[in-house]
């Protein structure tokens, strides 16, 4: 066990990219960035609240990779630019969804994922109980 706090958000190399971004049976979020792009910092705080909305997901994976430091060696995962993202269905990683057009932040993100997860139940009636906390 190594013992650097694993936080909401998941790390991504290139030696991991196939086991965590391309397991068939997870719906993953995707963050290519880069360390010096300042648009990846603004982003950085707003991922790592998102990957806490959903940390009780266990079929969904909230991860991040530094796309400079690691070669995308999957043609369907493209970077043309910082950040990155890129919403990997489960069973349909070879058509993953990039997203584009919103604001990102935590609202637009989540509704991203909302729409496109392939695993999360669409009952209202989860939504309109009481919230703990």
């Amino acid at each position: 066990g190594s013992s650097g706090s694993s936080g909401p958000v998941k790390v991504v190399v290139g030696k991991t990219f196939d086991a965590i971004v391309m397991d068939p049976k997870k719906d993953v979020l995707i963050e290519f960035y880069a360390p010096w792009c300042g648009h990846c910092k603004q982003l950085e705080p707003i991922y790592t609240s998102l990957g806490k909305k959903y940390k009780g997901q266990k079929d969904l994976v909230i991860a991040k990779m530094d796309a400079t430091a690691n070669d995308i060696t999957n043609d369907q995962y493209k970077v043309e630019g910082f950040p990155t993202i890129y919403f990997a269905p489960s069973g349909d990683k070879k058509n993953p969804i990039k997203f584009e057009g919103g604001n990102r932040d935590l609202e637009h993100l989540s509704k991203f994922i909302d729409e496109h997860a392939t695993k999360r139940s669409r009952t209202k009636e989860e939504l309109s109980g009481p919230s703990s906390g």
